[in-house]
């Protein structure tokens, strides 16, 4: 790595991955800043280290990069440290997940409660239109916990083929993979639940003096954007003329990456199927004890993905992941066509925000 502010760093959690993978391929590697070096002086790297290649040379080698002791101070700082990369920013259309936003591209991540996981998952697995990178930056660091999971989605791909070549036959002759994404109506300025309403994924062309029809038609020219997505409304009333969104995605379960062409389980099928699991929802009707319909992730027919080829899924990412153990100040990049993230339930005050790009 040619480098001259930003140097290889020890991360005794990193793990080595296996073949197909080169001898040397950490997950992730770790970089951290020469003592003292300023915000400036790191980003004219990063810019340099873009230009020359060697950034996508790394990610496609390691997946991810942890940049140590970068000391960022605020969310204005970790925006100037991401928009040094040069990609383009991501549009969130149908976002499922509420976000506040502090910064230019820079927004809170999860805003789930402390004591719950995150699965492992693709950011934006269950929609046809997902970021390329990932990056998290550590505002305040837990006192326990909270680390995030990381995994590699090309070799999650590898070892289900290689134990279950008829599953990755299945998801190809099914029509890959269907979730639902359930919007109830409500307030644009919601925060009682980490997950959006209809306004908060689609609404940001209606007014608040629209009719329904004009809010309705609104909010459907905006859904036709995601190309593959389904819907219908559901829960209408007098008191809820509008009605509650259920937006149904059918979706490949496996895609190549753009550079490297290497099939990866490219999806949100695990943290499905482990929230199902959760809520004891994993078989029909799918309904928790309040009623509320919340599936796994089916088969692209609607069909029932079988359960031990997903209990393998999740075997094979708790043998190979790594976990970022945070520290203020800390970045992480990710691949997200190569990698999926989680997040374990923590003590302590955590703060992270995230910041997505496409490629340029």
């Amino acid at each position: 790595m040619s480098v001259q502010v930003l140097r290889p760093a020890p991360y005794p959690p990193a793990i080595s991955l296996p073949a197909p993978f080169p001898k040397e391929a950490l997950l992730p590697l770790s970089i951290a800043p020469q003592a003292g070096a300023s915000l400036s002086r790191i980003t004219a790297e990063i810019r340099d280290l873009k230009s020359s290649g060697e950034i996508h040379d790394l990610l496609d080698r390691h997946g991810a990069i942890y940049f140590q002791n970068l000391a960022l101070k605020s969310a204005d700082e970790f925006s100037e440290f991401a928009h040094a990369f040069g990609w383009k920013p991501h549009e969130d259309i149908g976002n499922p997940v509420r976000r506040t936003i502090l910064a230019k591209n820079v927004a809170t991540a999860n805003e789930g409660p402390n004591t719950l996981p995150v699965y492992p998952h693709n950011e934006f697995g269950l929609s046809p239109h997902y970021p390329a990178y990932v990056l998290f930056y550590c505002v305040a660091a837990p006192e326990t916990g909270g680390e995030t999971p990381i995994n590699n989605s090309v070799l999650l791909y590898n070892q289900l083929k290689k134990r279950h070549p008829d599953f990755i036959e299945e998801l190809e002759k099914r029509g890959g993979v269907k979730y639902q994404l359930f919007h109830p109506n409500g307030p644009r300025d919601q925060t009682s639940s980490a997950g959006t309403t209809v306004l908060q994924a689609y609404g940001q062309h209606v007014l608040d003096t629209d009719d329904t029809e004009t809010a309705r038609k609104k909010i459907e020219a905006e859904i036709r954007r995601l190309p593959t997505a389904t819907w219908e409304w559901i829960n209408q009333s007098e008191v809820n003329p509008l009605g509650d969104l259920r937006v149904w995605e059918v979706l490949p379960a496996v895609r190549n990456h753009p550079r490297t062409g290497q099939p990866a389980f490219f999806n949100n099928v695990v943290s499905r199927f482990l929230n199902a699991l959760k809520d004891e929802t994993l078989f029909p009707p799918h309904l928790t004890k309040n009623g509320d319909f919340r599936p796994p992730a089916f088969y692209g027919d609607g069909s029932l993905i079988p359960r031990e080829y997903l209990d393998s899924a999740v075997e094979f990412i708790s043998q190979n992941r790594s976990l970022i153990t945070w520290k203020a100040g800390d970045v992480v990049l990710i691949d997200n066509h190569a990698v999926q993230h989680a997040r374990e339930p923590w003590t302590g005050h955590r703060k992270l925000l995230a910041s997505l790009w496409d490629e340029a």
